[in-house]
């Protein structure tokens, strides 16, 4: 977007396919049963490490688990089917170590800057994206240099008002969550239109602020941004003096193409711009692109936390109390971060994380996967009828999520599978997954 706008000639190698408003249909089977939005897991796929009973790690490929980690192959990747939760760091996150001290075998240090000079750009992004929300002063607030976000607030569901209210009786904040979805129509793109299907789902209104819809179409428009979809990049040929000399990729008809550039942008997301870079050797890096010091891949991050709900049964609501649980659409658009620092009598000041508050989702595809096994058994017939009836028509769930980081460590980083490979014969990452267990007791 931004080389676009200044004028560059830019080159868009996407692996995926290019997909706009109109593919992006509210189809419960596409998005929960069928690889739509993500490749076939025999054609691609990763090897995920875990810890086992004896205290090694033991590898297998996702194609025998039915484990994603694909989450979004198409242009503009994985922010076509967020759900636009847009949450600014806060001044404390770029000084961890200084906060809050060393941690046994995490490898944390504090950032080189302070949220002071990325705060201009937070203030870019939410204008250029589309960030709907209202500013509220409150303990934890970060410092703003506007005093307002670019759109008003998205509609909200009439549970917020009874979060609000349960917050203040408790001496929490409920915080009005920032959502890179439109409120109203603007920059060629329509507002939300409320159908309930949001996160998982691709937006076909336009107004989530997806890379593709927020960035990649204006890019286009200049006439200076070309996107190529269907190119498989698999490897950044280096010259002698350690140079990039070529970026060499599989077109749609698996023929190698190869590009030059004056600048070059990896970004594949962390997996998978890892696996490129560790594939690309060349004379002067013998152990993949940028690898000399043996870091790429290395401190991968996902992010640490846990889960819980409640049931609203209507039974327990009048009428109007139950006309407004079931309307589907509006946002919850509701979050605390009371907690976002902490003070526990075993481990000390900490950091801490933030609380989300969303409606169980609505896909009737995966709640009928939930209801056919209970204690064991397959339920079928009048029975499964019976019991997806009750969970449909007699109650509603609200959930919540916790956030909390996720410490890089040793035992959790991006390598390449030498026996696993994808269909272009390419090998595929393999990642291990270790968790700190100080985030667990977060």
């Amino acid at each position: 977007y931004t080389l676009a706008k200044a004028g560059y000639s830019v080159l868009v190698l996407e692996k995926g396919p290019w997909l706009r408003e109109q593919h992006f249909t509210k189809d419960e089977l596409a998005c929960c049963r069928r690889q739509i939005y993500s490749p076939e897991l025999h054609d691609e796929q990763h090897v995920i490490e875990e810890s086992n009973d004896s205290g090694g790690w033991e590898a297998t490929a996702t194609e025998q688990t039915g484990w994603d980690f694909w989450n979004g192959n198409c242009v503009g990747g994985s922010s076509n089917f967020m759900s636009g939760y847009f949450h600014r760091l806060k001044p404390v996150d770029f000084k961890l170590k200084s906060t809050f001290g060393a941690i046994d075998g995490a490898n944390v240090v504090d950032w080189p800057i302070d949220y002071a000079d990325l705060e201009p750009y937070y203030d870019r992004v939410e204008r250029l994206v589309g960030v709907s929300g209202k500013a509220e002063a409150h303990a934890n607030a970060e410092p703003r240099s506007s005093s307002e976000f670019p759109y008003p607030p998205t509609v909200e569901h009439p549970i917020s008002r009874r979060i609000d209210a349960a917050a203040e009786s408790l001496g929490y904040h409920a915080l009005r969550v920032p959502r890179a979805i439109l409120s109203k129509p603007t920059m060629n793109r329509r507002s939300c239109e409320y159908s309930g299907f949001c996160g998982s789902f691709g937006c076909s209104s336009g107004a989530k602020g997806s890379s593709r819809a927020a960035l990649l179409d204006h890019a286009v428009a200049t006439g200076r941004c070309e996107i190529r979809p269907h190119a498989k990049v698999f490897r950044i040929s280096t010259d002698s003096k350690g140079r990039i000399s070529s970026v060499d990729y599989f077109s749609q008809d698996n023929a190698v193409q190869r590009v030059d550039a004056r600048v070059y942008v990896v970004a594949c997301q962390a997996i998978e711009t890892s696996r490129l870079l560790l594939a690309s050797v060349g004379p002067r890096f013998p152990d993949g692109l940028a690898n000399n010091h043996a870091q790429v891949g290395r401190n991968l991050l996902f992010s640490a936390g846990g889960a819980g709900s409640g049931d609203m049964d209507f039974a327990d609501h009048d009428e109007a109390g139950v006309a407004d649980l079931r309307r589907v659409g509006p946002f919850v658009n509701r979050a605390l971060d009371d907690w976002y620092t902490l003070s526990d009598p075993e481990l000390g000041r900490v950091k801490g994380g933030i609380i989300e508050f969303l409606w169980d989702h609505p896909n009737a595809v995966v709640r009928a996967e939930n209801a056919n096994w209970r204690d064991g058994e397959l339920v079928w017939g009048k029975p499964l009828k019976r019991r997806l009836e009750t969970w449909f028509r007699t109650d509603r769930t609200l959930n919540f999520e916790v956030f909390n980081d996720w410490l890089p460590n040793d035992d959790c980083f991006v390598t390449l599978d030498r026996q696993v490979r994808d269909r272009w014969d390419s090998p595929v990452a393999k990642v291990r997954v270790g968790a700190h267990p100080h985030d667990q007791r977060i």
